[in-house]
């Protein structure tokens, strides 16, 4: 048994190995003598910025505060498990916070991709070779946005190119399932998904409860639509089929946890000043426009109303209790990303992320199976397996044409994928590491030095992150009347701060006053210590 579950892992490995491209990508040096993070994309720093708030105030705290609000005082509010899972790794380990974000990354891949393989075995089976292709097209079939980007661009401009010309965010909005891996965090949030959603497949409805309640934990949207999904496929199930194989402790689980989820982020979150004006940067209309969904969702929306055609075929498909979850999986998938037709739109392109793409698959995966048996019998040799080669190539288009750009001569090395630190920045950042500097505020006229500062050393920055800084705009307005014309607020002259400002713009005018003082210099960057005024009043040290 061991053995034969060895096997399962090393076929996930083997699944989840074409995320590696990425990042070997990622790792080849950039422009200059800038060299990778382990952070391919601006907001993965963030998730190492929190898992370090932990541990920052020098003792373990279970609760975190927002490591992007310049006051140490904020408030620690927030819990995550696998933020906490990260803080505890880099609390073990003192690796890199970017090493540690790619390892936990593979990890959660192949985890993810094991969880899938489970999945799919209880829905579709893996005994024939139809369904061991159908299993390669649910881990990274797509739709037809590539393709469609394709012919668009050829009829309109006359030349190849235009992948992701209806694909959102140059494709990193990840609208079907495998490319989710991508992202360590993704992946783990689809793997607890797609566990628990088995767990409701096989009856283990206490366990799926507890998975649900980490899910709800960990994110805010994805959290959301798990509940939002088993509160409707239960309501149903209990009480309008009344059908007894579903709890109704688990519907009343499930609710229970939607009203906490509903609450934590809505009620007892937005009762904080600083995150009621993180709600309002979070505003944000995200949408998804109906020239990419369609495409994305083409060929496994296809599949799936083949299956439920006619009357008489959709009464047998929807007799099955795991065919109505899948389509409750669907419809609250797909109000939730087009919320915006009903409510002030918050992001709804977070609730996409390759959910409906796999409810829809499902509800369509025994269409799809009878046609790969049916190309592959013998009776259709040779034609057939090349018919299925076909349909198989159809399904993976999106995600060939994905990857297939970040390799030569599509690619170029120097080219900047991911977060990349130069080597003085490097020095920048372990010098501020230092313990001497706990308790500074932080002043930078990098930007990219004032949000990874929070990753790599315990200080706070007045501005950080674009949308986890409290009151962004002002912040940034403040910086750059600073830099400018060395404007301190009275709230900086109470502080003990460093100011991280660029070499080679000669001696600025807040650094002639008595209280600077030059503290570290590189080709790069010069930094200031400034003393707070009621240091200078009769005290000789930095107040922290």
């Amino acid at each position: 048994m061991v053995r034969n579950e060895l096997r399962w892992w090393a076929l996930s490995l083997l699944l989840a190995s074409p995320v590696a491209l990425i990042y070997l990508c990622h790792l080849q040096d950039g422009p200059g003598d800038r060299t990778a993070t382990g952070f391919i994309q601006y907001d993965m720093p963030y998730y190492m910025a929190n898992a370090r708030e932990h541990f920052d105030s020098g003792h373990f705290c279970l609760f975190y505060g927002n490591p992007f609000s310049p006051r140490y005082g904020t408030p620690a509010i927030y819990f995550q498990p696998l933020i906490l899972a990260l803080g505890l790794l880099w609390r073990a380990t003192g690796a890199d916070p970017g090493m540690i974000f790619m390892a936990f990354g593979a990890v959660a891949a192949v985890a993810c991709v094991r969880v899938a393989i489970a999945l799919y075995r209880e829905v579709v089976g893996l005994e024939s070779p139809a369904q061991g292709l159908g299993l390669i097209a649910f881990l990274w079939g797509g739709g037809l946005l590539g393709l469609s980007g394709l012919v668009y661009t050829l009829v309109t401009e006359h030349r190849l190119g235009g992948i992701y010309t209806f694909d959102p965010g140059e494709g990193w909005w990840f609208l079907n399932f495998g490319r989710n891996l991508i992202y360590p965090t993704e992946a783990a949030y689809h793997a607890l998904f797609l566990g628990c959603m088995l767990l409701v497949l096989r009856g283990r409805y206490t366990a799926a409860a507890v998975v649900a309640l980490v899910v709800s934990l960990s994110h805010p949207f994805t959290g959301l639509q798990l509940l939002a999904i088993l509160a409707a496929w239960a309501a149903f199930e209990v009480h309008f089929l009344e059908d007894r194989a579903v709890p109704r402790r688990f519907l009343r689980a499930i609710l229970g946890l939607l009203g906490l989820h509903l609450g934590y982020y809505l009620v007892f979150l937005k009762s904080f000043p600083e995150h009621r004006a993180l709600m309002t940067q979070w505003e944000l209309p995200w949408t998804i426009e109906a020239r990419s969904f369609l495409p994305a969702d083409l060929l496994v929306g296809g599949l799936a109303f083949w299956a439920f055609r006619r009357f008489r075929l959709a009464r047998g498909f929807f007799a099955s209790a795991r065919n109505r979850l899948f389509l409750a999986w669907f419809l609250v998938s797909f109000a939730l990303a087009n919320h915006e037709f009903a409510f002030k739109p918050v992001q709804p392109l977070h609730f996409t992320r390759g959910y409906e793409w796999m409810a829809l698959f499902l509800m369509g995966s025994g269409t799809l199976i009878v046609l790969l048996s049916r190309l592959l019998a013998p009776v259709r040799k040779p034609l057939g397996p090349l018919g299925a080669g076909l349909v198989l190539a159809l399904f993976l288009s999106d995600n060939v044409l994905f990857f297939g750009s970040f390799m030569p001569p599509f690619f170029a090395a120097d080219s900047g994928l991911g977060m990349k630190l130069s080597r003085d920045q490097r020095e920048l950042l372990s010098w501020l590491n230092a313990h001497e500097h706990r308790g500074f505020l932080l002043l930078s006229q990098d930007p990219e030095i004032g949000y990874l500062a929070t990753v790599y050393t315990p200080l706070r920055s007045w501005y950080s992150h674009w949308a986890n800084t409290p009151m962004i705009r002002r912040r940034i307005s403040e910086l750059d009347r600073f830099f400018a014309s060395g404007q301190l607020l009275p709230y900086w002259k109470r502080k003990p701060l460093l100011v991280v400002s660029l070499a080679g713009q000669g001696q600025p005018s807040w650094a002639a006053s008595g209280r600077a003082m030059e503290v570290f210099r590189n080709r790069t960057y010069n930094v200031f210590r400034l003393i707070p005024e009621r240091a200078m009043a009769g005290r000789d040290q930095v107040v922290r």
